[in-house]
């Protein structure tokens, strides 16, 4: 798994930074949007994991998409 996620801030720079990095980068409202395995997510418009749990899910979920 990457530890590194792709990152486009509000002053339109993209980078990619470490998930810690992102966690604090998000906190301080620079992140415009961010990259996931389904694409692109604009902060704001699309629900977030929470950055203390580290998820949005219920505990014990099962996250696998059925194929």
């Amino acid at each position: 798994m990457d530890l590194h996620i792709d990152v486009e801030l509000k002053d339109g720079s993209v980078c990619r930074m470490a998930r810690h990095a992102f966690n604090v980068f998000l906190s301080l409202d620079k992140v415009a949007r961010f990259r996931r395995s389904d694409g692109w997510v604009d902060v704001g418009s699309e629900p977030l994991r929470d950055p203390e749990t580290g998820s949005s899910y219920p505990p014990h979920a099962d996250r696998r998409q059925d194929l």
